[in-house]
């Protein structure tokens, strides 16, 4: 996000977009992002969380333990929300796509 920010903030119309991206900002993204998920495994965890199940229904020689994930709705509501961050990622992937190829990131 931040070298997208830079490069956009050097046209005339995107000045006012590097001040979102200051170091302080940035941590306090991450720890709120990161903060909603360990939110969303909490209340999953508490509420419904996921047991072990024996299952001899199909092999009555061996005993199979398989895990019932208690809350499909938290479960769903965890992999939604870890979706939606792989799709920002991808999203802001795809915007840095058309940078300088004399820019390189890793050279300091």
């Amino acid at each position: 996000m931040v070298v997208i920010a830079v490069f956009k903030s050097s046209r005339p119309e995107g000045q006012g977009t590097l001040k979102w991206f200051e170091a302080a900002q940035q941590r306090r993204t991450v720890l709120v992002l990161t903060a909603i998920q360990v939110v969303i495994c909490a209340v999953w965890l508490s509420t419904a969380s996921p047991t072990p199940h024996k299952n001899n229904q199909y092999i009555r020689s061996k005993i199979v333990f398989e895990c019932a994930i208690g809350s499909v709705a938290g479960f769903s509501l965890l992999l939604a929300y870890i979706g939606l961050l792989a799709a920002v990622s991808f999203l802001l992937a795809y915007l840095a796509r058309n940078l300088p190829d004399n820019f390189n990131e890793a050279k300091f």
